[in-house]
């Protein structure tokens, strides 16, 4: 099982989670989310599409923001 396990990861996408995002921006009105990196939170964001005010979401844990 060892050489299909090593062709299979090398096969797949990586599920590693990108280590510089830090969050993401969630437009409730119309589904929009904007990752962003550390450098990039700031406390207020537009929805590019709506123009509504976006929230910030974070999850700690396991490197999603969803």
């Amino acid at each position: 099982m060892g050489l299909w396990s090593s062709l299979r990861r090398t096969l797949e996408p990586s599920r590693d989670p990108d280590p510089s995002i830090a969050g993401a921006y969630w437009c409730d009105d119309c589904s929009v989310r904007q990752p962003v990196t550390a450098d990039e939170l700031d406390d207020d964001r537009d929805c590019p599409s709506c123009g509504q005010p976006m929230r910030l979401e974070r999850s700690m844990g396991d490197g999603c923001a969803c």
